[in-house]
C-alpha cells in the first residue's frame, strides 16, 4: 500500500479510521460474549 506522497492521509483521517476499526472489533467481541451469555442462560 505505498501511495504517492500527494495522497497521504492526514493524522485526523488515520485517527478516524482507527476509531472506526476499534468500534467494529469491539462490536464483534461484544456480540461473541452476548452469544455465550445467552447460550449459558437459556440452553444450559
Amino acid at each position: 500500500m505505498t501511495g504517492s506522497p500527494q495522497k497521504r492521509r492526514s493524522p485526523e483521517e488515520i485517527r478516524k479510521g482507527n476509531i472506526r476499526l476499534g468500534l467494529i472489533l469491539f462490536a464483534i467481541v461484544a456480540a461473541f460474549f452476548v452469544g455465550i451469555f445467552v447460550k449459558q442462560c437459556f440452553f444450559a
